[in-house]
């Protein structure tokens, strides 16, 4: 078939379903470009089952999780969802619950020191081991766990990897028996030659653990192109959360054959995973001259409609580009400004609003569980907000951080926090709808400002996995 021209190759390819057709791009690099090329799988995408189910949220100070969804009365034909998690062994403990990652239904999931990869839709399980590279008295702190990240596409294969990415403060802040350094070697190390080196290394190694050998293995991936930035650069980032102190981590997309990370001051890395090389990318830069509020930019990285997606929020102001892959012409990927605007009138004139109508609850470990069923949230089943009244002038001197809790696996929908409630904001006509609060009822308003919102996943359901537990 080498030699059939690439329309007759795509015809014959996109009658493949949508997993034969996804294997289909590992063959050789003429039929991955007939593949890309032509959006085959983007027109298959339909196919694959990813119903939004809900957001798992994380929350500080007290380190809780709960499910944000939509709570129809009903009953359904399949087994519901547990998303309390409370199949996993020990999960009845008052230990620190928290999702770490999602990935196509499958959770990557934190119980007091021991760690999990598990399917809610299931119930089956499987226990991770830490990284070796991690010293053993010091898997269990956020700065280590939130450097991993779960690889799950039930289109390619029903095996799952999960990958340890390096960090400069390897090198940094432990020594050989994992014990700190003291502030002076610190600041000698900080400023001595190995600062200027490049960042990330030519050759980046990456911990990588598979459920087909069911342990650890070291894999070294080559980059392509010029490096970020220095390790200087990120140590004198006073934002980067790289720090022990950070509890937040950064998110990961993967979107044909290649993982998008998510990594400090202002880049991503591409890792073709089959090929073991990657790609430096800069984020967009956001222009904040005149912004009348000096405030941080967050940056947020996620998958949608179109691919990967780059949101960069500051106070109100909304921007959203998409990535663009390499073509003949430029062999960069390019960011795509899809959208931007200004919240701030939307979001006020909810600040002093009794906003009644909401269509989701949120639920927790431990808490009777309202009758969910399994419903996918439909965008068309519940009322629209239209922004354009006039706003509450009282409030105009008020500010209210707003969150990016995630986007819809198919459609361009943003999910925002904002003055602890819940909204879904609609990037082609700019509607705002308000879901609900994310915070648990029996909190009133002084305690939810001293339980923000830590990290949140979308969560789409998957009924195939090759996880060996079950309840």
């Amino acid at each position: 078939m080498e030699d059939l021209p690439d329309e007759l190759l795509a015809e014959i390819l996109c009658r493949l379903p949508p997993r034969g057709l996804a294997a289909s791009r590992s063959v050789c690099k003429h039929w991955r470009a007939a593949i890309d090329a032509r959006g085959l799988l983007l027109a298959v995408a339909h196919l694959v089952p990813c119903p939004l189910r809900g957001i798992f949220i994380n929350y500080v100070p007290d380190r809780s999780l709960r499910f944000f969804s939509r709570a129809t009365p009903g009953t359904s034909s399949q087994p519901s969802m547990d998303v309390t998690l409370s199949f996993l062994p020990g999960n009845s403990s008052r230990r620190y619950h928290g999702v770490l990652e999602h990935r196509s239904g499958l959770l990557l999931y934190e119980n007091g020191q021991a760690m999990y990869v598990c399917n809610p839709a299931t119930r089956r399980w499987a226990t991770l081991p830490p990284p070796p590279r991690v010293p053993p008295a010091h898997s269990h702190l956020p700065y280590y766990r939130r450097r991993l990240y779960l690889m799950f596409d039930p289109t390619v294969s029903l095996h799952y990897d999960v990958f340890f990415f390096p960090d400069v403060l390897d090198k940094q802040d432990l020594q050989p028996d994992g014990e700190p350094q003291c502030s002076a070697q610190y600041e000698h190390e900080r400023n001595s030659s190995w600062g200027s080196k490049e960042w990330p290394p030519y050759m980046y190694p990456v911990q990588v653990f598979s459920s087909r050998t069911n342990r650890w293995e070291e894999k070294q991936f080559i980059r392509n192109g010029d490096a970020a930035v220095t390790i200087s650069d990120v140590l004198s980032d006073r934002f980067s959360p790289i720090s022990s102190r950070c509890t937040r981590r950064n998110h990961a997309v993967f979107w044909r054959a290649s993982f998008y990370v998510h990594c400090d001051i202002g880049f991503i890395m591409r890792l073709s995973v089959e090929e073991q090389k990657y790609q430096v990318i800069k984020t967009p830069k956001l222009d904040t001259t005149g912004c009348k509020r000096r405030l941080r930019t967050y940056g947020y990285l996620g998958k949608s409609k179109h691919g990967v997606y780059y949101t960069a929020i500051h106070g109100y102001q909304f921007h959203v580009w998409v990535l663009h892959n390499t073509t003949e012409s430029s062999q960069t990927p390019e960011w795509e400004l899809k959208h931007q605007v200004d919240l701030e009138q939307n979001f006020r004139q909810h600040i002093r609003t009794e906003m009644t109508e909401k269509c989701w609850t949120v639920g927790s470990r431990g808490e009777e569980p309202q009758e969910r069923g399994d419903y996918e949230w439909d965008s068309s089943d519940d009322s629209v907000i239209d922004a354009k009244e006039g706003i509450n002038m009282d409030c105009e001197d008020y500010y209210f951080p707003v969150d990016m809790l995630g986007y819809h696996p198919r459609k361009e929908i943003a999910f925002l926090g904002n003055r602890f409630q819940g909204f879904a904001y609609y990037l082609d006509n700019s509607k705002l709808q308000y879901l609900g609060s994310p915070y648990p009822m029996q909190l009133d308003k002084h305690h939810r400002r001293g339980l923000p919102l830590l990290e949140s996943f979308i969560y789409t359901p998957c009924m195939d996995d090759l996880l060996p537990c079950s309840e």
